[in-house]
């Protein structure tokens, strides 16, 4: 298990992205608006994205078998779960 501690450090804002209105953290994108936290990545043939929202203690995943399956879903998430 990760120590309050190190969790705190892993998502404290290390630089801001102000063109996608986020800030990024120890390998972890901090939304402004939401303040969830996310994992993505892509490779070829695979994507992913992980969020979790610190407030409602909500997480949900999408896994894709594709470069670009996940974000279609990933997007119509964040649009229902952000409000």
């Amino acid at each position: 298990m990760v120590s309050d501690e190190w969790v705190a450090e892993l998502v404290r804002p290390r630089s801001e992205v102000p063109a996608e209105a986020t800030r990024y953290g120890l390998g972890f994108w901090l939304e402004h608006s939401t303040n969830w936290v996310i994992l993505e990545g892509m490779d070829a043939g695979v994507s992913f994205r992980s969020v979790h929202d610190p407030v409602r203690q909500l997480t949900h995943t999408v896994l894709s078998n594709t470069s670009h399956g996940a974000w279609p879903i990933t997007r119509q998430l964040h649009e229902h779960l952000a409000q």
